[in-house]
């Protein structure tokens, strides 16, 4: 999972698609692990720097953004 402030306008070379894009890869799974291992860290405190890892990796891997016609995986920004 990553966090997506925006979805950002692109141009699809596949379909010629214009716009914002569609979001993937944002599911659920990964944050609901996060939730849990953040509580579960207060009764075994070496798991905060497994939460804090955990965290720092869905901040900085950017998520997957693709076309929302066609679903080609990599469209040109604008």
């Amino acid at each position: 999972m990553s966090f997506v402030l925006y979805r950002k306008e692109i141009r699809c070379p596949n379909c010629e698609y214009e716009g914002p894009a569609q979001i993937k890869g944002v599911g659920c799974g990964f944050a609901i692990m996060f939730i849990f291992m953040l509580l579960l860290s207060f009764l075994i405190w070496p798991l905060f720097i497994v939460v804090g890892i955990m965290l720092l990796y869905m901040v900085i891997k950017p998520a997957d953004q693709i076309c929302p016609e066609c679903k080609y995986p990599n469209p040109i920004p604008i």
